[in-house]
């Protein structure tokens, strides 16, 4: 992730291919259709982002060499704070740092095991780190042997285990890749940021980032793309790129695969001076934040479930069930998607903590989720924020969450042109009385003890 100088913390083979030959052909013509003009390129933009909008609630996951140090080297011990930088941080010198892979043995991961944590928690896809700033791959790469096949005791390829295991179960899968950033490789003295390896490179030149680039990082995209055809590609970058570097990038891209979506840190991760921003579907705000306002375009919320995204055995500073779904109502509330991020250990387990959090957030989600996915923002004027109120539409329905439970028949806001049939609250077929007068809608409160952390009614309309 972004460091934070301030805080850190059953077919065929045959018949698939022809299916997928056939569909590549047909998007790929699509694509330079939407090329010619704006409103074609924004119509291809919307149909490849349908099913990430609708999704609102999705699963990172950071691990590597990292997860083995935890927050820890030598006798230095990082409480708090981004453990995926660790080398960085200390400046470990590649042969000290890459040591490590001989010690990447994580023989209780289980890819369906890790898949089924996301469902329980209600979150439709995945994002996995397939190459973080250190350089290691999570993949067979035909580049470099330096990844989990080749350079490991482990020999398994994690991208692929977690891309089959998602798609097993109807889940989207996503690949973080950083380009940027890769402290194994030379990639020159940086820019304004510095944050390349210079203390085992210092005469390393902006030519060897540009021979990276060509020679190998683009390369690995384009790998990822082909063997594991991903839903969704996030990039962690730093503005190290030229423009015709990230518009070859995102070329590759859509013309391996046209329906892949691409977050806006493919070129920087400042919001864009543009919108609707170039080479991207959707905006990628800070780690952790939440904008005040929402902007005019799709947007993605990466969150921690503590001050770090990889594992720190150091870090006890967990998020809360409850913060976690105001967090996902806030954004959801706002046209964005909630990317929450788990780190697991060097064995290939995600942290029991983070279990328990997201198990209950699935129950809430099992009740309540019908007002997270597949909605969009609905705006009342003069909504009453007394009860922590959010308005979602779908369809013929709308979904007022509270935050906080009212106690008392309130007050809601001016519904103006809408014919209610019915009200509840999600999970109940009890009718909840309700009131219009000039347009100004009025509900009961909720019966004592009934549903945890946010409380939603759900309108039905004629």
């Amino acid at each position: 992730m972004i460091q934070n100088p301030i805080r850190r913390f059953t077919l065929s083979a045959t018949v698939l291919a022809g299916v997928f030959m056939t569909s590549l052909g047909t998007k790929q013509a699509r694509a330079q259709t939407a090329s010619e003009n704006p409103a074609a390129i924004e119509k291809a933009r919307q149909e490849r982002i349908q099913w990430w909008r609708d999704c609102r609630f999705g699963l990172f996951i950071h691990w590597g060499l990292y997860s083995i140090p935890a927050g820890t080297w030598k006798d230095k011990v990082y409480k708090t704070g981004y453990s995926e930088w660790i080398m960085f941080e200390e400046k470990i010198p590649v042969k000290e740092y890459s040591a490590l892979a001989q010690k990447f043995n994580p023989t209780s991961f289980n890819a369906d095991a890790w898949v089924a944590v996301a469902k329980a928690a209600g979150m439709k896809y995945i994002v996995l780190t397939a190459k973080h700033h250190d350089g290691f791959s999570l993949f067979d790469s035909k580049l470099t042997d330096y990844d989990t096949v080749e350079a490991t005791p482990f020999k398994r390829d994690v991208v692929g285990e977690l891309a089959a295991a998602c798609r097993k179960a109807g889940i989207r899968f996503g690949c973080y890749y950083s380009v940027d950033r890769d402290w194994y490789r030379q990639t020159g003295p940086g820019n304004r940021l510095k944050q390349t390896n210079t203390w085992d490179y210092p005469q390393s030149s902006k030519e060897d980032y540009d021979r990276y680039f060509k020679e190998f990082a683009k390369l690995q995209v384009e790998e990822l793309l082909t063997r594991y055809q991903p839903d969704l590609l996030w990039f962690d970058d730093i503005d190290m790129k030229t423009h015709e570097q990230a518009e070859s990038l995102y070329q590759s891209i859509r013309k391996l695969r046209p329906s892949c979506i691409i977050n806006s840190r493919i070129r920087t991760f400042t919001m864009p001076k543009k919108f609707p921003p170039p080479q991207c579907d959707y905006l990628s705000s800070g780690d952790n934040q939440i904008f005040k306002k929402a902007p005019d375009f799709e947007w993605e919320n990466p969150g921690s479930m503590n001050t770090s995204f990889g594992y720190n055995e150091h870090d006890k500073n967990w998020v809360e069930p409850g913060q976690i779904i105001r967090r996902l109502v806030d954004t959801a509330s706002m046209n964005g998607n909630y990317l929450l991020n788990v780190g697991p250990t060097a064995d290939g387990v995600i942290p029991a903590p983070c279990v328990e959090r997201l198990a209950e957030v699935g129950k809430w989600m099992d009740t309540n989720g019908e007002a997270i996915q597949g909605t969009m923002p609905m705006n009342v004027p003069g909504l009453n924020l007394t009860n922590d109120a959010r308005v979602l539409r779908k369809g013929k329905s709308v979904y007022v969450i509270c935050l906080k439970r009212p106690t008392q028949e309130w007050e809601v806001g001016k519904f103006s042109g809408i014919d209610i049939q019915s009200v509840r609250l999600t999970g109940s077929d009890t009718a909840v009385t309700w009131s219009m007068k000039d347009d100004v809608l009025r509900l009961a409160a909720p019966p004592e003890k009934t549903g945890a952390h946010a409380w939603v009614y759900r309108i039905d309309l004629r």
